[in-house]
């Protein structure tokens, strides 16, 4: 306990500094971070006692993979999972780090998160140089010109950004789209997500996967309680869709998708992060090939 009041209390002091200055430069920020440890510095960040700086090279780039939305709920999955591999992560998204909790307080400290808007790179755009690989997982519900935007520009914004700084590997987290008439109300989600798709396949056509899972099921803290009710029916789903004849109807015109299994969000997270940081032979990843990263 008194060690771990002693490093709290040296990062109200240290960690308080800005970043900006000369002293803080590439390097210095990462080693103190190290001096203090991950858990620390998530803790102070949570508090907001840091805000790391990606312009002043203060969070030490490069990286083996940058995550955009890294505090969502694919995001903090594909943070998790890179973790888990032992691989340099930072993740962008406008909140920064996500909440503390039993399960966040296991890895969050081992993830750079930086704040930062995708219609402003000058805020990250120094996180891509050098890194093997992006992870696009930006997205959200809402107005047909709200779901465009969000979707659709923000990603490939991202994209744009990661082809320019010279990144090997982008990973798109797309969707599979639900059938006529499910989709009239998701037009700006699934316009979106499509012309994303388009972009990445032109910037990166020999090293791009796009993850094209099904409804996305799994905990999450703070989650509407609408949604966290139909997540809640996704262990019962997806293992009839797999293993029961109603899986064969996948193939139906119109209708199929309904009858493709959910998607695991610790096995799309997973899969996100394998085609990341590993050479795969699959572009497009469906919900079955999803399933495999369980």
């Amino acid at each position: 306990k008194i060690h771990s009041r002693m490093q709290r209390a040296i990062a109200r002091i240290v960690l308080a500094r800005p970043l900006a200055s000369s002293s803080w430069k590439t390097g210095t920020f990462a080693a103190a971070r190290r001096e203090l440890g991950g858990g620390c510095f998530a803790v102070a960040e949570r508090r907001g006692l840091c805000t790391a700086s990606a312009e002043s090279g203060g969070v030490g780039a490069p990286y083996d993979v940058v995550v955009f939305g890294g505090n969502g709920f694919v995001g903090s999955n594909t943070c998790k999972a890179l973790v888990a591999m032992g691989k340099r992560v930072a993740a962008v998204n406008r909140s920064g780090a996500p909440p503390s909790s039993k399960e966040t307080d296991q890895w969050v400290g081992q993830v750079d998160f930086i704040k930062g808007d995708a219609f402003q790179p000058e805020a990250w755009r120094a996180l891509l140089k050098g890194a093997g690989g992006v992870v696009a997982s930006i997205g959200a519900f809402g107005s047909y010109e709200h779901m465009k935007k969000v979707n659709g520009d923000a990603n490939i914004m991202i994209t744009e950004e990661a082809a320019a700084a010279g990144v090997k590997r982008m990973v798109f987290v797309s969707a599979s789209f639900p059938p006529f008439p499910a989709s009239i109300p998701l037009r700006g989600y699934i316009e979106g997500k499509q012309a994303v798709e388009e972009v990445v396949r032109a910037r990166f056509p020999e090293t791009h996967t796009i993850l094209k899972p099904s409804v996305i099921f799994g905990p999450q803290d703070n989650a509407h309680p609408v949604i966290a009710g139909i997540r809640s029916l996704g262990p019962i789903q997806e293992p009839i869709m797999t293993h029961s004849p109603l899986g064969q109807l996948k193939s139906l015109p119109v209708v199929g998708g309904v009858f493709l299994p959910w998607s695991p969000v610790h096995a799309v997270g997973r899969a996100a992060a394998a085609a990341a940081t590993q050479d795969l032979d699959l572009r497009v990843m469906s919900p079955h090939d999803i399933a495999k990263y369980k």
